[in-house]
Parts: C-alpha cells; sequence; structure tokens
C-alpha cells in the first residue's frame, strides 16, 4: 500500500517560495530520514521514490522535498517549467530550505532521532544543516560535494559571468540551458565562512557516511575521502559504479539497479547501527 503523503511548507517571507515534500511516516517506527537531491534533481527524480519505500520497509520514516528554487513548481513537480526561479537559486537558499523542512518536522512530526542523506550537492547542504541542528545524529552523503568553491568556474569565465549577469548551463536531459544569475557566486562569497562544508564536518559531532562510485565522472572520489577524514566519526564506503549509482530519469522498472540497492542497504545499516 502507498502511504505516501504529501506536504506543502508555505512561504514565510517575501524571498522564499513554498516547499513540496512528501513523507512515508509510520508513527510506530522511531526515526526519521531526510533526503536532499541534488543539482538539476528533484525528489521525484529516477528511483528516490522507490529508494523512499526501501527505507520505509525496513522501519525508517522517509520525507524527501524539492529545494524551493530548484526550477519546478508546484504543479509541475518533475518538469523545470520555473527558470526564473531556478536563476535566484544559491547555496544559502538551499540551506534555509533545510533548515524550513527540520523546523516544520520538530513542529509537527513525532521522531526520536533524524538522520540526513544528501546526494551531490544536497549532500553539501546536508552538511551544512548540521552547524545550525545539533540533534542530527548520523549524516551520510551519497556522491557529495566537498568543495562548493572549487565548483565554480575559474577566474576567465567568472568574469565573463559577472559581465553577462547570467551563466547557462546545458542539461542533457532535457535539452535546456539553466541559467544562473552572477548574485549566485555573489552569495558563496559573501557567506563563504558559512558555507564551507569542510568547517561543518570539523563540528560535526555525529556518525558519518560517505559514500561514492568508483566510475563517478561528476564529482571527484577525492571528496568522499577528504569528507571522512574532516569528520570525526566517520567511515567510507565505494562501489564500481557512477554518480547515480546506476540510475536514470526516468526510471521505469519496478527495482532499483543493483548497485543503488546496494548503496542503500549499506546506509541502512548504517543509520540503524548502535
Amino acid at each position: 500500500m502507498n502511504n505516501r503523503k504529501k506536504i506543502i511548507i508555505e512561504a514565510e517571507n517575501i524571498d522564499e517560495l513554498p516547499i513540496s515534500a512528501d513523507i512515508k511516516y509510520n508513527s510506530n517506527y522511531k526515526n526519521l530520514v531526510i533526503f536532499c537531491h541534488g543539482y538539476k534533481g528533484f525528489k521525484d527524480w529516477g528511483c528516490w521514490n522507490i529508494v523512499s519505500d526501501l527505507f520505509f520497509s525496513r522501519e525508517l520514516n522517509f520525507l524527501k522535498f524539492n529545494f524551493s528554487h530548484n526550477g519546478t513548481t508546484l504543479s509541475e513537480q518533475n518538469k523545470f517549467t520555473d527558470l526564473e526561479s531556478f536563476s535566484k537559486n544559491n547555496y544559502s537558499r538551499e540551506v534555509n530550505d533545510l533548515n524550513r523542512v527540520i523546523n516544520y518536522i520538530k513542529l509537527n512530526i513525532y521522531y526520536e532521532k533524524i538522520y540526513i542523506i544528501g546526494h551531490s550537492r544536497g549532500s553539501g547542504i546536508a552538511c551544512l544543516s548540521t552547524q545550525h541542528h545539533s540533534n542530527i545524529t548520523k549524516l551520510v552523503s551519497w556522491a557529495g560535494v566537498a568543495s562548493f568553491k572549487e565548483r565554480f568556474p575559474d577566474d576567465k569565465e567568472l568574469k565573463k559571468w559577472r559581465k553577462n549577469g547570467t551563466r547557462y548551463i546545458f542539461n542533457s536531459r532535457t535539452e535546456q540551458k539553466m541559467p544562473h544569475l552572477y548574485e549566485f557566486y555573489n552569495d558563496f562569497i559573501n557567506n563563504e565562512e558559512k558555507l564551507t562544508i569542510k568547517t561543518a564536518l570539523l563540528n560535526f559531532k555525529g556518525d558519518f557516511l560517505s559514500c561514492y562510485g568508483s566510475l563517478d565522472q561528476v564529482i571527484p572520489n577525492k571528496y568522499a575521502f577528504d569528507m571522512a577524514k574532516w569528520a570525526t566519526k566517520s567511515s567510507t564506503f565505494g562501489i564500481r559504479t557512477n554518480h547515480t549509482f546506476g540510475s536514470k530519469h526516468p526510471w521505469n522498472e519496478k527495482q532499483l539497479p543493483i548497485h543503488l540497492k546496494e548503496l542503500c542497504l549499506k546506509t541502512i545499516d548504517f543509520l540503524k547501527s548502535d
């Protein structure tokens, strides 16, 4: 039976947009997983619903959400139809979005412990959230970014971006040119201390699992080992697979790809261990 409940977290000020989320929840399950999608992603991308089902089958409540400025809308949650909001996104907004989700949970959903999983860019945001929420006891990175600063282009491209005001990244799946305002870069520079993943992990007191695909061509494997080195209580887990652990969008199968299932089972064991 599909008991996935939809949630809308309303905007509280003019700079925010609503957040769409869904949760698989049983009040008899003690702990809650929050999942953060990556860049050019969304909560229902590829296999994420099947991932949610698997975690729930192992007695872990599972909430996933769309970052508010990821380019989707409440009416079209699987398509990038709002490129204007996408262009205004930045790391500070995404940290704020995850804070809004966690604050909503504290007020509305019973749990004993909160665990956070992030994929790719979402992993970096998950790491940063630990600076604001000491009740996050376990943290998992799936092919995660270790440094947002390193993801920006070189000086020549930055000067071009500043001059033009907008930089476009091609989405090969949708064949869209995804716009980023230069404010994206400015926001990071102005808030670099708060947006440094290394700082967050050096101060994280919980357990950390850093996972990677050894054939990942998007995120260097080095990031997984760097993050594990920074966190006090950490371990790594590698699989011979790509950045999305064998999944893609759309995913029309009923079962998870073998490597993503292996990743999920490893993560579940980590979260349920004492």
